[in-house]
């Protein structure tokens, strides 16, 4: 793993103490990258590193939080009061096991879920859980995951002020189509995505998430026909 890894020591937002997490180095071999945007790697997969928790006091969040944008005072308040009471046994390791990366991606989904951070955010880390699991043979587990991103970045869209995070809100609503067309729901995934389709200024101004778009629904075309002909 110290080829693609290495650890870094960083200062808890919530407890102040010195905890450690795992960051990827540069230039890491991409084999494929699936519909969804969930890239395959060479000898890792960085999804399982994404959270990061506190060996102390068992705050978990991503990067950011910890180290780039400061928690606001009332949601460090709230995240002791959680905190309270309880021990977050998820010691460091360099290199995490599944069972690790999911417990870290529950505990982001907790405290973003209490604190009422964006859906958008919420859904990504849903999503970032599905793209752990499939590495594994638990497609129910990873479909799960996948209909709660998908729930969350539809009703995110229309609820919440984008760009958020960085992300714009066509790109949101790609990332629901195509996490309904992994789950083979093809009548959904056409339902949202044919929103990019119809949005000249998504063809104009993101010409390469239109392509995008414009690929996979000439796949759902496909599946569609050939799921028809079966049936017929």
């Amino acid at each position: 793993m110290a080829e693609y890894t290495f650890t870094v020591e960083k200062t808890c937002p919530v407890c102040g103490q010195q905890t450690h997490a795992t960051k990827m180095k540069a230039r890491l071999i991409t084999l494929g990258t699936d519909e969804d945007f969930c890239a395959h790697y060479k000898g890792v997969n960085p999804y399982r590193y994404r959270v990061w928790v506190c060996e102390h006091c068992g705050f978990a969040a991503d990067e950011k939080q910890f180290v780039d944008e400061p928690l606001h005072p009332r949601d460090k308040e709230k995240i002791k009061e959680l905190l309270e009471g309880h021990k977050i046994n998820l010691h460091y390791t360099e290199e995490r096991s599944v069972e690790d990366a999911i417990r870290a991606y529950k505990l982001g989904i907790y405290f973003a879920e209490r604190l009422g951070w964006p859906l958008q955010k919420q859904a990504g880390y849903c999503m970032g859980m599905a793209w752990v699991y499939r590495d594994t043979d638990e497609r129910e587990k990873e479909n799960e995951m996948l209909r709660r991103a998908a729930e969350l970045y539809e009703k995110s869209v229309m609820t919440e002020h984008y760009p958020i995070n960085g992300m714009t809100d066509m790109m949101a609503v790609y990332m629901t189509g195509a996490a309904y067309y992994r789950l083979g729901d093809y009548e959904k995934a056409t339902q949202i995505l044919s929103q990019i389709m119809s949005d000249q200024e998504v063809r104009k101004n993101d010409a390469k998430l239109f392509e995008r778009t414009r690929h996979l629904w000439m796949e759902l075309r496909e599946k569609k026909a050939a799921a028809e002909k079966a049936d017929g």
